[in-house]
C-alpha cells in the first residue's frame, strides 16, 4: 500500500512557498500569481517567474526555512506507516528543496519527496534561483511543474491526502482521498467521494481502523461504490 501526500498546507500548516515569497521576493509576485488565478499563465510558469523573484543567500533562505511549522502528528504518522508497511511519498508541485529543509528539522530525512528542483542561490553574496520541473508533462491539462496525474499510479489499496489546487486532478482517480480546505470543496462540488481531516491524527485514526478491518478490501470499495454511485457530495 502507499500514501501519496500533498506538502504545502498538508504536511507544513502554511504553503512554504508563498511563506518564501513573502519574506524575499521582490513585490511583483503577488501579480504573477493572479495571472496564473486568472488563467493568463501555467502553474510552472508562475512558480518559476515567482521564484526569480526571490533575493536572499541559501544561508538567509534555509535559516527562514527552519522556522516553519508541520503538523504536529505527522511524526506519528510517518512512524505509524513504516510500523504498518506503508510506503510513504511527498507528491508535490511546490519546491523539493524547501521541503526537504523543512522535514530535515524534524528528523524526516528520509521520506521520498517528488517536487520542482531550485537550482541557483550561493552562500554568499546576491544569489539568483531558478527551477527545473524534471516531473513536467506536456499532457497536464493544469500546466504543472509536478503532474501528480502523471505520476501517481492509482488503485484500490492507495491513498491520496491533499488540500489544494494542485491536488483536484488526481482526486478524480480511484483510491482513498482525504481532503481539507480548498480540496475539501473541489470534491463536494464535483461530488468526489473523501474523508475530511483536520490533522495527521485523524488520518492515522481512519487507516488504522481500515487496516484493522478482517478484509482488506473495505479499504477500497467504499469508495469505488461512491464513485460509481454518485448519488451525494456527502465525505465519508
Amino acid at each position: 500500500m502507499q500514501v501519496f501526500c500533498d506538502f504545502d498546507g498538508t504536511i507544513s500548516k502554511e504553503d512554504v512557498t508563498d511563506l518564501v515569497l513573502a519574506r524575499f521576493a521582490l513585490p511583483g509576485w503577488h501579480e504573477i500569481e493572479d495571472q496564473w488565478i486568472d488563467g493568463k499563465i501555467t502553474s510552472a510558469q508562475c512558480m518559476r517567474r515567482q521564484v526569480r523573484l526571490i533575493e536572499a543567500t541559501r544561508e538567509e533562505l534555509d535559516a527562514f526555512l527552519d522556522t516553519i511549522e508541520i503538523d504536529s502528528a505527522f511524526v506519528a504518522f510517518k512512524e505509524f506507516c513504516e510500523r504498518t508497511g506503508l510506503s510513504l511519498i511527498i507528491v508535490s508541485d511546490g519546491v523539493d528543496h524547501f521541503i526537504s529543509r523543512v522535514l530535515a528539522r524534524h528528523g524526516l530525512s528520509d521520506i521520498q519527496i517528488i517536487a520542482n528542483r531550485l537550482v541557483g542561490g550561493s552562500d554568499a553574496g546576491e544569489a539568483a534561483f531558478d527551477l527545473d520541473f524534471p516531473f513536467m508533462s506536456a499532457a497536464c491539462a493544469g500546466g504543472s511543474g509536478v503532474c501528480k496525474c502523471g505520476l501517481v499510479k492509482p488503485s484500490g489499496d492507495q491513498i491520496y491526502v491533499g488540500d489544494g489546487r494542485s491536488d483536484f486532478c488526481v482526486s478524480h482517480e480511484p483510491m482513498l482521498v482525504f481532503a481539507k480546505a480548498k480540496l475539501a470543496d473541489y470534491c463536494h462540488a464535483q461530488r468526489i467521494p473523501f474523508i475530511p481531516y483536520d490533522s495527521f491524527a485523524d488520518i492515522q485514526a481512519s487507516v488504522a481502523g481500515i487496516l484493522s478491518s478482517p478484509s482488506r478490501q473495505s479499504f477500497a470499495l467504499p469508495v469505488a461504490n461512491l464513485r460509481e454511485k454518485r448519488t451525494s457530495c456527502v465525505p465519508i
